[in-house]
């Protein structure tokens, strides 16, 4: 059983490996001197704005979502003479959550100066 949830472990993070942060950070620098406007046509309106101690404008695009792990029961029967004895095990349930959020920082000009992103899901193919 350990050998299954060890296997979709190593799956999950195989298949996930082919994104990477570094191709998101890639992604991102091409953004850095761009109109903020031509990001929200791109990206859609972000979910949070507010200003920075430089008097700049942070937009902040988040992501999230999880993924629960199934439940496997397995169930081990013994026979001792005339009685049949059972024992159920139950594996799996845990709930991975996922999230990204990105923040572009914006000038007076409306130019896009930096970025900055947090989280654990922040990749691009």
């Amino acid at each position: 059983m350990r050998i299954k949830i060890l296997f979709l472990v190593v799956t999950v993070v195989f298949l996930s490996a082919c994104a990477t942060t570094a191709k998101y950070e890639e992604i991102l620098k091409t953004w850095v001197g761009s109109d903020i406007n031509h990001l929200v046509a791109s990206w859609g309106y972000p979910q949070n704005s507010f200003e920075a101690p430089n008097g700049n404008t942070v937009y902040m695009y988040s992501s999230s979502g999880s993924y629960t792990m199934p439940t496997q029961t397995t169930t081990t029967y013994n026979a001792i003479g005339n009685t049949v004895y059972g024992n159920s095990t139950t594996t799996g349930g845990q709930t991975l959550n996922f999230s990204c959020r990105t923040y572009f920082e914006v000038n007076d000009s409306d130019r896009i100066v930096s970025w900055r992103w947090q989280g654990n899901n922040c990749t691009a193919r």
